[in-house]
């Protein structure tokens, strides 16, 4: 096995040096020492490759050294040219670097993996112009806000790509998915969409929709003066993408990690919005359905502002678990016209549009063990956290506009960079 070394050597001026100068010092050095391994262990591969052709296609005598080509390569040590030799194929006529293959280098790649890692852990958190500020000062070269874009879209573009081949695999060509094989009693799902402005768009704004799922709750501190709780086995997914799409690969993320087609139990919470009762119902997920309680409520609020002890009677309808006297209720307050009629219309469509999901939780909690009933509440509070975690403290601040795609590969790798951190 080849080896390469260096030796690393420091000057310290009479006198002696303060702690700030000897670190400086010393990183530097450390960052030439860098550069300087990086590019002999490159030549080492390089003459092993050169060495050992593909024999499954080639001889030695049909590859025929050409000339050298350089490469500006930005690594974690800073810039470096690496002088790659370039060969030809005496059959086909075609003209490649062997080493770039052995390094995984892709055609006009100018950067490290590593280099591309920190981008993405940047850009996720900040905007782009700040990560790259901070990944300019960091590495101590100096690099442009398209550059670092390039870099994270590339990256997400990689995530979009292996989703859609995943979702081909198993709802076009009838591949079992990836899947846990624990039991839960039972998996509970919150789903959410929220508006992003775009740019470059046909409209204004677009949805991206976002996804948490978990199999249970625990107290974070049974100490502390305001309980917290955790949920267990989190799982989140998201994307810029219609809602059959969307529906499909959370399910995928959710068969990977919680296993939900052998769970015992699904509950499904969304605010009412026809894609999420829709996807309650697809035949892969054959979910209970809950409307959340806090959207009946506010809906309510909405459309008779001025009308509290109504409002009042209609909550405790619907908290008492009596449905149709809430409907009963609404119809009147429509029919006797003291309210705004557009607005009392609207409410009772979209009560008795999602009727059913009224007490999907109070009749999935019948069937749950005692450990379980907690888990199966009528709010979402854990996916609105999650919309403002996600989507609202990176993709909604002032000034900011994406395109769909743009958006898109973002989130993709917001949500891988969230989960690591975890």
């Amino acid at each position: 096995m080849p080896t390469v070394e260096t030796t690393i050597r420091i000057s310290i001026r009479a006198g002696g040096a303060t702690l700030g100068e000897l670190e400086e010092e010393i990183a530097s050095a450390l960052k030439e020492a860098g550069r300087e391994l990086l590019m002999a262990a490159v030549q080492s591969v390089q003459e092993d490759a050169l060495g050992r052709p593909d024999r499954a296609r080639l001889s030695s005598r049909q590859v025929q050294r050409v000339k050298v080509r350089s490469l500006d390569l930005l690594t974690r040590f800073g810039w470096m040219r690496l002088q790659r030799q370039q060969v030809v194929d005496s059959d086909k006529r075609r003209y490649r670097c062997p080493v770039d293959r052995v390094l995984g280098l892709a055609p006009r790649q100018h950067y490290s993996p590593w280099v591309q890692e920190q981008a993405v852990a940047l850009a996720t958190r900040v905007p782009y112009r700040q990560a790259t500020t901070l990944l300019s000062e960091w590495m101590g070269v100096p690099l442009d806000h398209r550059t670092v874009y390039a870099w994270v879209q590339q990256a997400g573009r990689a995530v979009v790509v292996d989703e859609d081949a995943q979702q081909q695999a198993v709802f076009d060509d009838g591949e079992q998915p990836t899947s846990d094989p624990g039991v839960r009693e039972i998996v509970v799902t919150e789903v959410d969409g929220t508006f992003i402005k775009a740019q470059r768009e046909q409209a204004p704004h677009f949805e991206v929709r976002l996804g948490v799922l978990f199999s249970g709750k625990e107290l974070e501190s049974r100490t502390a003066k305001h309980k917290r709780y955790r949920l267990k086995e989190r799982v989140l997914y998201g994307g810029v993408e219609p809602a059959e799409a969307f529906g499909e690969r959370l399910f995928l993320a959710g068969e990977a990690k919680l296993g939900i087609s052998h769970a015992k139990h699904l509950l499904l919470v969304g605010d009412g919005a026809e894609w999420i009762e829709a996807l309650a119902g697809h035949r892969r997920w054959r979910a209970t359905y809950q409307l959340d309680w806090w959207h009946i409520a506010h809906a309510i609020h909405r459309t008779f502002p001025d009308r509290p002890k109504l409002v009042a009677e209609m909550k405790r309808a619907l908290y008492a678990g009596k449905g149709e006297r809430l409907l009963a209720l609404v119809s009147l307050a429509r029919l006797a016209g003291d309210s705004d009629a557009e607005r009392t219309a609207q409410l009772e469509t979209y009560l008795r549009a999602n009727q059913h999901g009224f007490y999907g939780a109070r009749r999935l909690r019948q069937r749950l063990s005692p450990q379980a009933r907690p888990v199966a509440v009528e709010g979402s509070g854990a996916i609105e956290k999650q919309q403002d975690l996600v989507v609202g403290r990176r993709f909604k601040g002032q000034g900011m506009r994406w395109t769909r795609k743009g958006a898109n590969r973002l989130l993709k790798l917001r949500l891988r960079e969230l989960d690591r951190a975890a």
